[in-house]
């Protein structure tokens, strides 16, 4: 049959709802908001799962916190039996995880609902909660593979690195990823994209390009994306209405099937009712003695009958819509469970790859494929709509009935939408936003030079904070020393601190002369509140007017400031 115009219209706007969501997300608005970029954040968490295989342990330093230098060794610690078994089998699920809501579900809805702090999301502990769900989840019966602990563990990788890389970064930006005023995001990006740029480049070998959410895919879907109602993802992660899911692939087709099963289940409760009724007047009739005239079996069965002629009516009113409906649930159900393969292709064509290149085509193909396969069916025009030529009349009625308030977002997608996102969410046009993560170095002194932020050269930038001896980008080869670059150490402490059992914690804290005890599972778990904000282990920004909880080791200044290094934008321990 030929569908609709409405529903034609409803498939063009619906590409453009995936490449809004997904790609133009994808490009624009995570890179924007990134702390590390991705093949950093990487090349970071790396150096803590090198360590780890190699003996089964870690080791800590001690430094010399004023000025950045690592003096000695304060001891080895060994990596959770369990995690240790995860990554010596599964280290490319680890550094799929690292990727965390950079990537996983997709990049908008980690940015937008998993990265920002309470005040933007309204779920209470922010970004916290979301990690301490998916870390539990990962110890529970089911969920406890090594694949999927090697996932998780790289999930919370990476929001180390957001902590110690925004505190980085905000502080030449002037605070926090904004739009306005433009500089800010400027910044932010050039600043991610020249470090990412200094990596060692002999390390970014094929293998470390090699990440993999095999045997995971299902975790994603079933606690990132499945928002069915009533689950703890539905009520407090990714809440129908909450901050940030607005354009959320996950919550916008859970929020439809969530209409769609409502629908679906009213009808078939009404059918039951009918023949609850039917049967029941069939058994006052069979029921009636001979001569009990109260009691009339013709008068029940004509009853009866009379049910069954309404209930056919309400089928034949109703019944080809539900099964319309049905359909339309199971694409839905289909495009959903597609959505994680979907997401880490896009994140790894985009940010993730051998040729370190944004291979925007590739993304394109990759996600209007999606749109051919999924997204328009899941949005209201499904595989099997041949089969509804009777509905045709009535199509555009029940599509709009079911959309409801999600129609808007979806009519504002208009044309030009790529370029539109991008300037929403960044201020700039997409070859702008392009220039910038490219070619840094070409616009670096000139940002840095103005507005908000620390302000410096890349000179200065390179001999001070990289410690490297390039006057500007002369030898592009000169890669940092992740130890001797404090933000980046802190970076690869606090993720080998990850691996470390609570025991070994514990230990690390006596030999450091701290009280404190760690109380949750993991060092990473109770305390921050925003992987998009700073000083997240000392309580954010704000501490101590809005005190949050520490980070335990940062619960003893004099402890803290024994394996970690100051860094620009640090605020005072105290």
């Amino acid at each position: 049959m030929a569908i609709p115009e409405y529903v034609m219209s409803l498939s063009k706007r619906c590409l453009r709802l995936a490449i809004a969501t997904s790609f133009v997300g994808m490009l624009a608005c995570p890179q924007a908001a990134l702390a590390w970029k991705p093949t950093t954040h990487v090349y970071l968490g790396q150096q803590a799962l090198n360590d780890a295989l190699d003996d089964g342990k870690v080791t800590i330093y001690r430094v010399d916190y004023q000025n950045g230098k690592v003096l000695s060794k304060l001891g080895d610690y060994p990596v959770d039996p369990t995690i240790l078994a995860a990554l010596k089998t599964y280290p490319a699920q680890y550094r799929a995880g690292i990727l965390g809501p950079d990537a996983y579900p997709d990049i908008l809805t980690g940015q937008q609902v998993i990265h920002p702090s309470p005040n933007d999301t309204g779920i209470a502990g922010g970004s916290g909660t979301w990690l301490k769900y998916l870390w539990n989840l990962s110890n529970t019966p089911g969920n406890n593979t090594p694949q999927k602990k090697a996932f998780v563990t790289g999930y919370l990788t990476h929001a180390a690195g957001d902590m110690y890389g925004h505190t980085f970064i905000n502080n030449f930006s002037g605070g926090h990823f904004v739009i306005a005023p433009p500089g800010n995001a400027i910044k932010h990006i050039l600043v991610e994209g020249y470090v990412d740029k200094r990596l060692n480049k002999q390390e970014l070998n094929a293998n470390f390009f090699n990440a993999s959410i095999a045997g995971v895919e299902d975790f994603i879907y079933d606690n990132t994306i499945d928002a069915k109602p009533g689950s703890y993802l539905d009520t407090t992660l990714l809440k129908p209405g909450g901050g940030g899911t607005e354009l959320s692939i996950p919550r916008i087709y859970s929020t439809l099937r969530a209409k769609l099963q409502r629908d679906i289940d009213a009808y078939y409760a009404a059918k039951s009712d009918y023949d609850r009724r039917y049967d029941d007047k069939v058994r006052k009739a069979k029921a009636c003695k001979a001569l009990d005239f109260s009691c009339s079996a013709t008068k029940l069965y004509a009853e009866a009958a009379a049910i069954q002629v309404q209930k056919g009516a309400y089928v034949t009113a109703n019944g080809l819509t539900v099964t319309y409906k049905e359909y339309w649930r199971e694409d839905i159900n289909s495009g959903l469970k597609a959505w994680p393969q979907v997401s880490d292709r896009v994140a790894k064509a985009l940010f993730f790859n051998p040729d370190r290149k944004a291979k925007v085509e590739e993304a394109k193909t990759i996600l209007q494929n999606y749109v051919n396969n999924h997204l328009i069916s899941m949005s209201g025009a499904p595989d099997a709509v041949g089969q509804f030529a009777a509905l045709a009349s009535k199509l555009s009625t029940i599509i709009g009935d079911v959309l409801g308030p999600l129609a808007a977002p979806i009519r504002q997608l208009k044309a030009n939408i790529y370029d539109a996102i991008v300037k929403s969410a960044t201020g700039m046009s997409i070859d702008e936003l392009k220039a910038y993560l490219e070619n840094p170095e070409r616009y670096f002194d000139r940002v840095f030079s103005q507005g908000a932020g620390e302000h410096v050269n890349l000179q200065t930038f390179n001999n001070k904070y990289l410690r490297i001896n390039d006057s500007g980008y002369t030898n592009p080869s000169e890669s940092f020393d992740y130890q001797q670059f404090p933000a980046a150490y802190n970076t690869a402490t606090i993720s080998k601190l990850i691996l470390v059992s609570k025991d070994g914690v514990n230990q690390l804290l006596t030999d450091l002369g701290s009280s404190s005890r760690l109380n949750e599972s993991n060092i990473m778990l109770g305390f921050i509140q925003t992987l998009d904000g700073d000083n997240e282990w000392i309580g954010g920004r704000e501490a101590p007017t809005h005190p949050q909880q520490k980070m335990v080791v940062a619960e003893n200044c004099q402890a803290y400031k024994q394996i970690f290094m100051l860094q620009p934008g640090e605020q005072p321990c105290q």
